[in-house]
């Protein structure tokens, strides 16, 4: 039995041993009989219409056969494009490509006088560049609902589509002969990318951003008496403004200084066009509970001949609609008061300041936004910058007039999202949020602010609202809005216990440019306002 099991041991050992010299035998005839595959096969330099192929050598080659594939992934199916033989070293620069295209490229190793050894072919792809036929639209070419764009024509090359969004357009003969087509059915305001086509190849893209809605609107011009449309008695309520680009002075007086017009009817002022927005010098005072809404627009207070607020709510014991500020740059310096004035026993439904820049207010007399006698609802600041105003006064102000409002809520004062600079910079006794309206409700998250040497604070007020929401936000070079190197002024109410201290590296703040850079942006969280983000 022993024996037996013993040849079945040997008889196994020997089909082993046999095995294995016959894989070896095979991988020295590989190595030795024929030329390895050349690697690292890359495309470099891809253009519109070129790309440079390169490769390592392979040991014992004394040339190279390449080809080239079009619309084509690795499959090399069919019959080669191009075609080279004999390439003496490892690159071929290769021409005459058509933009937009999918490619396959193989190459082997040659060794002349032995096509025993000529490798297999190794593979790669790449895709050539998207050619700009398309031509920037300017402002004249971009409506509320549509755009025409136009084209670079060469000859071989009739563009076929553009596609923008859901919208496909087959582009007719008169288009082609036009070098132009319209494109309807766009919606107002909207950031669109338009794509070009040759025979479904990309020959062009081009961004652009659809003006506001301009379905109803009176359309006005710089040239126009726009105070007198604005107070004209027989104004309705809900009529929209569309402006052109230009200045446009409110009530001038005979020494070339800007006043303030009377808004009595709820309105919509639009900037039409987002690249050239109209500049509007002067102020707005507001009468008989009118809603305002102004977005898209250059405000300068400047020059006025009073000095008083951008916005101030005249009359007594109403119920106003919303304030809404959007994309606004809005300026004032010396010669303001302050943004916003509400000295009435009247209700706001609410104060809204969105992706917008605010800066040079030094408010002179008045806090930054003043309420002495009445509510505002809700007063939001949200996406927006706020640099060097209320130099020496509270940046937001709500005193406590709950007696005339019996039953109502308290304010809701929101800050999200913004970028605060030398606000309150002159180290006067005020304060960032003097709230002391009975029930407010304050939030401050996700800001950036440096420069902020209120005296006493965030609030030295028993009356704000003695739980907060503080979030993510951070602080540089602000000694009393965090625990961290507070002055000894026992009236602060509060701080910001979670806020992070550290520079953001803002690029040029003094002048208005307060990017941070990419690592800067990473560590703060995506706190400040967003058009401040490196990219």
């Amino acid at each position: 039995m022993n024996k037996i099991f013993n040849i079945c041991l040997l008889g196994l050992a020997m089909i082993t041993l046999t095995a294995c010299g016959d894989v070896a035998d095979e991988i020295t005839s590989l190595l030795l009989d024929r030329n390895l595959s050349p690697i690292n096969l890359t495309a470099k330099n891809v253009g519109e219409t070129t790309a440079d192929i390169q490769w390592t050598a392979s040991e014992n080659a004394t040339s190279y056969n390449l080809e080239v594939f079009a619309d084509d992934s690795l499959t090399f199916a069919g019959t080669p494009i191009k075609t080279f033989t004999g390439i003496e070293g490892t690159k071929v620069s290769i021409d005459g490509l058509l933009f937009d295209t999918k490619y396959s490229v193989r190459v082997q190793a040659i060794t002349q006088g032995n096509e025993s050894r000529t490798s297999k072919w190794n593979g790669a792809f790449f895709r050539t560049g998207t050619k700009q036929f398309l031509k920037n639209p300017k402002p004249a070419d971009i409506a509320d609902r549509s755009v025409t764009l136009k084209w670079e024509t060469e000859e071989g090359f009739d563009v076929t589509t553009i596609v923008i969004g859901s919208i496909t357009h087959q582009i007719t003969e008169e288009e082609k002969a036009a070098g132009q087509a319209t494109i309807e059915g766009l919606t107002p305001e909207t950031t669109y990318t338009a794509y070009l086509y040759y025979n479904g190849k990309q020959c062009g893209n081009r961004t652009f951003t659809t003006i506001a809605d301009l379905a109803g609107a009176i359309l006005v011009h710089e040239d126009d008496d726009f105070k007198a449309m604005l107070e004209d008695e027989g104004l309705a309520d809900g009529t929209v403004f569309a402006l052109y680009g230009g200045t446009y002075e409110l009530n001038p007086n005979d020494n070339g200084q800007t006043g303030a017009v009377k808004i009595s009817k709820t309105i919509t002022i639009k900037g039409i066009y987002p690249t050239d927005q109209p500049l509007i010098k002067g102020r707005f005072e507001l009468y008989d509970g009118a809603g305002f809404s102004i977005s898209q627009c250059v405000i300068d207070g400047r020059d006025n001949a009073t000095t008083d607020q951008i916005f101030n709510f005249k009359s007594e014991d109403v119920a106003y609609g919303a304030l809404e500020v959007e994309n606004c740059i809005i300026t004032g310096k010396s010669e303001c008061k302050g943004i916003l004035y509400l000295n009435v026993p009247s209700t706001v439904e609410a104060i809204n300041i969105n992706n917008s820049i605010v800066y040079g207010i030094e408010c002179t007399g008045g806090d930054f936004i003043d309420s002495r006698k009445g509510l505002p609802k809700q007063v939001n600041l949200i996406r927006s910058t706020f640099y060097t105003v209320a130099t020496e006064r509270d940046f937001i102000r709500i005193d406590d007039a709950s007696d005339s409002f019996g039953g109502q809520d308290g304010p809701k004062v929101k800050v999200d999202n913004c970028t605060l600079y030398k606000v309150g910079a002159g180290g006067a006794n005020y304060r960032l949020l003097y709230v002391r309206f009975v029930g407010n409700k304050l939030t401050f998250t996700n800001n950036i602010v440096v420069g902020t040497t209120y005296k006493r604070g965030f609030t030295n007020q028993s009356k704000s609202d003695p739980e907060p929401t503080l979030q993510n936000n951070y602080y540089f070079n602000c000694e009393n809005l965090t625990s961290a190197g507070a002055s000894a002024d026992a009236t602060i109410v509060w701080f910001d216990t979670e806020g992070t201290i550290g520079d953001p590296g803002f690029k040029d703040p003094d002048n208005g440019d307060f990017t941070l850079n990419a690592d800067a942006a990473a560590n703060r969280g995506k706190a400040g306002d967003p058009r401040w983000f490196a990219k």
